[in-house]
């Protein structure tokens, strides 16, 4: 049986990282946005402070994202359970080629309809409270990460332009050291001192630009690694939000269908009870789901399929995957050993 409060520390866990998260991720963007800005003096940011403030969000987020991801799963888990007792209202041997797993549990006989109805009721006001939870970070997460999307392009477009000065300044470097070497070559005789002295004046003149032209390519470069190093960080952070947006869309599809499994579920004990019994204490947002489950026609239509479908994607996105073992790493070893 599932214990009311059972899922409540779970629950507060992932409502407070996830306001922590937000409250950092609109932070170092709005941070960010000032650097981004054309007239903002990027010479003196702070990279440190910066880094560690993406930093930060960033482990906020993914906190977040492990605690929706332990809720996500557990209540599948329950869910299985109640489909169990269930199916053992009707077949008590269901369950027993498992005996290992389900030992403590069948080492009773089945649950009465009445209190499995309670456990989905809870798994189901749980259900509720995730599903907000996922419709309060989806909006506020993907605006983030469009206006980190925006800052970037304007970021990486002024590197661009650094990229054309630099270039700029390097053939007038050039075109400069050509005139340095011509006027090494034909330097005149001292026989001619007062043209020896003209272009001694103009030699000094030359040198004189190739300093300055040295110290704008100075400056250039700086200015481009300062963006450069800008453009890293809005990537680091751009590729976290996009990787939770992608997160959330997988479990909040998923814990779309596990609700309509539940509620099915719901309705097919309903017929073993006294109606009155069932929705004495029925929460509010429980209700809600079950009127959206009832004014959906779709709903419960190909159950089974769409929940394997949305399993899978769920699976794939946010279920680690070992790296495959090459089956030819004897040969490959023999390969590269030395000879003799």
């Amino acid at each position: 049986m599932v214990r009311p409060h059972s899922f409540d520390g779970m629950l507060d866990k992932a409502r407070t990282t996830l306001d922590d998260a937000l409250n950092d991720t609109n932070s170092a963007v709005a941070t960010l946005a000032g650097h981004a800005r054309e007239s903002e003096r990027v010479e003196v940011v702070n990279f440190p402070v910066e880094e560690a403030t993406v930093r930060e969000a960033v482990e906020l987020l993914d906190r977040w994202k492990s605690a929706a991801l332990l809720l996500v799963k557990g209540l599948d888990h329950a869910t299985d359970e109640a489909d169990l007792q269930h199916r053992r209202l009707f077949n008590e041997k269901v369950g027993l080629e498992n005996a290992s797993l389900l030992s403590r549990t069948l080492a009773r006989g089945p649950m009465k309809p009445e209190a499995i109805i309670a456990d989905l009721d809870t798994i189901l006001d749980v259900s509720a409270e995730l599903d907000l939870l996922f419709k309060q970070a989806r909006p506020v997460i993907s605006r983030c990460f469009r206006e980190c999307e925006l800052q970037l392009e304007g970021v990486i477009e002024r590197r661009r332009k650094l990229d054309f000065d630099i270039e700029e300044i390097q053939r007038r470097a050039d075109s400069l050291a050509e005139k340095l070497m011509y006027q090494r070559r034909n330097r005149p005789s001292s026989r001619h001192a007062d043209l020896q002295s003209e272009l001694e004046g103009d030699y000094r003149a030359l040198l004189t630009e190739q300093d300055d032209i040295r110290r704008q390519e100075q400056e250039l470069q700086s200015r481009r690694t300062v963006r450069q190093r800008l453009i890293d960080i809005y990537e680091g952070l751009a590729a976290a939000l996009n990787g939770q947006i992608a997160a959330i869309g997988a479990m909040a599809a998923k814990l779309t269908i596990d609700i309509e499994q539940r509620i099915a579920l719901l309705k097919a004990l309903a017929a073993e009870v006294a109606q009155a019994s069932t929705t004495a204490s029925r929460k509010e947002a429980v209700e809600s789901l079950i009127q959206a489950f009832e004014a959906n026609v779709l709903a419960g239509h190909d159950l089974a399929v769409r929940k394997a479908h949305v399993d899978a994607v769920f699976k794939r996105r946010l279920e680690p995957h070992p790296l495959p073992v090459s089956t030819d790493q004897g040969g490959a070893a023999e390969e590269i050993q030395p000879e003799g």
